[in-house]
């Protein structure tokens, strides 16, 4: 086969030199380019499957722990008297801890908690002119039961009738199925 165009050696080498550097571009473009940048695509996917995977694992754990607590405020629910109410606890407790007559008010009430099959009862109570020795006594009372009652909050004041008593007024909380 002859070519139109006489070429000498060095010329011939210069071509194919060329030639080859151009297949190699090609090549490299539409073969192994994509392919690596398909592979990095990949790499990035599976990285990004890994850490919602952990975080899935991390959020099945949480749901596993909440799940168990529920099911130790029910057995621990379960294990009250029937009929318990928060309103009659408080004055039970209050009659145990020697500050029953000092209650100016109970005032009730109650709500559901969202998405949740509890439901919370409060009882806003104020006790008038006692002892700081009488108001630990009734909380210890409080805390301490199984009745899984606890102090939400307290607001404590000196008493204007006398030196040594105070004022308190206490939100006192508990669930209930």
């Amino acid at each position: 086969m002859r070519l139109p165009v006489q070429l000498n050696t060095r010329e011939r080498i210069a071509v194919c030199s060329a030639l080859l550097v151009v297949g190699v571009l090609i090549v490299g473009e539409w073969g192994v380019f994509p392919i690596i940048r398909y592979r990095k695509t990949l790499d990035q996917a599976i990285l990004t499957k890994a850490l919602e995977l952990e975080e899935m694992q991390g959020l099945q754990k949480t749901h596993a722990l909440l799940k168990q607590n529920a099911e130790g405020i029910r057995s621990r629910l379960s294990l009250r008297e029937k009929g318990f109410t928060l309103f009659s606890y408080l004055d039970q407790t209050a009659g145990s801890a020697g500050v029953k007559d000092h209650i100016a008010y109970m005032k009730p009430s109650g709500s559901d908690l969202q998405s949740s099959a509890f439901k919370i009862f409060q009882v806003e109570m104020k006790l008038q002119s006692i002892s700081l020795h009488q108001l630990s006594s009734f909380l210890y009372g409080v805390e301490t039961s199984d009745s899984l009652v606890r102090v939400k909050k307290a607001s404590i004041a000196k008493t204007a009738q006398s030196a040594e008593g105070i004022d308190v007024i206490l939100w006192v909380e508990t669930i209930a199925p």
